[in-house]
């Protein structure tokens, strides 16, 4: 939960970030989505990879790939089964 410094800051650091793309940033009823007003949607977290030793599919929308002697995992449902071998 955001206190009133912590929204603060978060909102200095999101104007800071977007720069001139968004002149005015605004909290709305849930403190932990942040809206922009010349974006439609809500700005996402973006997930890193899991790393692990072993990587294997969680779901059947994973898929493994890969790439420069690593596995990669990717997963079309859910972000959160996103894996590196490494």
């Amino acid at each position: 939960m955001f206190g009133l410094v912590g929204l603060a800051s978060a909102r200095a650091g999101l104007q800071r970030a977007l720069g001139a793309t968004a002149t005015r940033v605004t909290a709305m009823a849930t403190p932990n989505v942040m809206y922009t007003a010349s974006l439609a949607r809500p700005l996402e977290t973006i997930r890193t990879f899991k790393v692990r030793t072993a990587v294997k599919k969680i779901c059947k929308d994973c898929y493994m790939v890969k790439r420069k002697g690593r596995m990669y995992v990717y997963c079309k449902s859910n972000g959160k089964h996103k894996q590196r071998q490494g």
